[in-house]
C-alpha cells in the first residue's frame, strides 16, 4: 500500500508538471498554473528545510515535530506574504494549513516507520532461526 501511495503521488506530480508545461507554452501562465507552481516551490523549500533540520538537529520525536511545525509555518507565512496569499488579518490560516498538512504527513510517516520496524524485526527473527537451524545441523 505504501508503494502504491508513493507512486500515485509521484505520478500525479509528474502529470501536473507535464500538463502545466504544455499549457504554459500553449496558453501562457494562468492563475491556476501559477498557484500550483508556487505550491511546488513552497514544498521544495520546506523539504530542503526539513533536510537541514534532520542533518543538524538531534531532537526527540515530539520536539522534532514541534520544530518542524514552527519552521514550516514560518516558511509558509513568509512565502505567503511574499506571493500575496496572506494578509496581516488572516495570517493565522498558515498555522491551520501547515497543521493539517503536517498531521497527514506525520501520520503517513508513522505508518511507514511501523512497517519498516515490522520488516526489520521479521528479518532479525529469520536470521536467528537460520543461525539456530545451522547450529542444529552442525551438531548432527
Amino acid at each position: 500500500m505504501k508503494k502504491i501511495l508513493r507512486d500515485t503521488c509521484i505520478l500525479s506530480a509528474l502529470m501536473i508538471l507535464c500538463v502545466f508545461t504544455v499549457s504554459i507554452f500553449w496558453v501562457g501562465l494562468t492563475d491556476e498554473i501559477l498557484l500550483v507552481l508556487k505550491l511546488f516551490l513552497l514544498s521544495f523549500i520546506i523539504a530542503v528545510g526539513n533536510h537541514f533540520l534532520d542533518e543538524y538537529l538531534t531532537l526527540s520525536l515530539i520536539a522534532g515535530y514541534i520544530v518542524r511545525y514552527i519552521a514550516a509555518t514560518a516558511v509558509v507565512m513568509l512565502f505567503g506574504f511574499i506571493v500575496g496569499w496572506f494578509y496581516p488579518s488572516n495570517f493565522w490560516m498558515a498555522f491551520l494549513y501547515v497543521g493539517i498538512v503536517l498531521m497527514l504527513a506525520f501520520f503517513i510517516d508513522e505508518l511507514k516507520t511501523r512497517k519498516d520496524i515490522e520488516f526489520i524485526n521479521s528479518e532479525i527473527k529469520n536470521r536467528e532461526n537460520e543461525i539456530a537451524d545451522g547450529k542444529t545441523l552442525n551438531k548432527q
